[in-house]
């Protein structure tokens, strides 16, 4: 099992941490670690990109997959693979995490404020990477597809004006079915769930990481809206 240092502390950049085992799938060669800074792709979100430190020499870590319960980092070049029981840096892409982190909190507030003026659409997907980000909801607007996103770019951009604080915290299966009863079925049902919540909105069940507060999403677009078997909307950050 990997330990992600992400989820704990999402403010660190580096760490050092014990190889436990290498190898190669279809994806490429990857060495796995007993812990990590390094977030892996999951909920939404892209991995983290970086590098790897052992023996004198820096090599590329191009991706990071989970793969039961272990970080897999996969390396741009085999040669820099460390050897098992070898103690390795690792260090994260700073300016690729932040951006990551805005596109992830973009998505959690355009979905927390069509589901607010819009009960009946459901939060059904959030596609964070960059580019190509948006969010798709189930169920029925009674609005057109013009006016719910001129409606939704609004109050988004009045809640980033307002630089609301993005937090992180834990709460059970129970309680957070209790609140959010529309989502229950597709929350894992763990006995500690990590949520993350924007301003006074609802808390969200999520692993990823996040802006500090909304006021890190200036300059995010809501380019466009699609409504077929779902909504959705598109968006870029700045």
């Amino acid at each position: 099992m990997t330990l992600l240092l992400s989820r704990s502390q999402p403010e660190l950049v580096s760490c050092t941490a014990t190889v436990l085992h290498s190898g190669a799938d279809e994806k490429g060669h990857y060495f796995v670690t007993a812990e990590t800074v390094f977030y892996p792709q999951g909920g939404g979100q892209m991995s983290d990109v970086g590098s790897v430190t052992h023996n004198g020499e820096s090599f590329a870590v191009k991706q990071v997959l989970m793969n039961a319960g272990e970080a897999r980092h996969y390396l741009a070049d085999v040669q820099g693979a460390p050897e098992e029981g070898e103690e390795v840096r690792l260090e994260i892409d700073a300016a690729f995490r932040q951006r990551a982190s805005v596109a992830h909190t973009a998505g959690h507030l355009i979905s927390h404020v069509v589901e607010t003026l819009m009960p009946s659409l459901i939060p059904a997907k959030g596609h964070h990477f960059l580019p190509g980000s948006y969010v798709e909801f189930s169920g029925n607007s009674t609005l057109s597809a013009e006016q719910l996103l001129e409606q939704v770019r609004e109050k988004v951009h009045q809640a980033i004006d307002a630089n609301l604080p993005v937090t992180t915290g834990t709460l059970s299966f129970d309680e957070i079915a209790r609140l959010r009863p529309e989502l229950a079925g597709a929350i894992p049902q763990n006995e500690e769930i990590r949520t993350v919540t924007i301003g006074g909105f609802l808390p969200f069940a999520c692993g990823g990481t996040h802006a500090a507060s909304t006021g890190a999403l200036q300059g995010l677009e809501l380019r466009k809206i699609k409504v077929k078997d779902r909504v959705k909307i598109s968006y870029e950050t700045a």
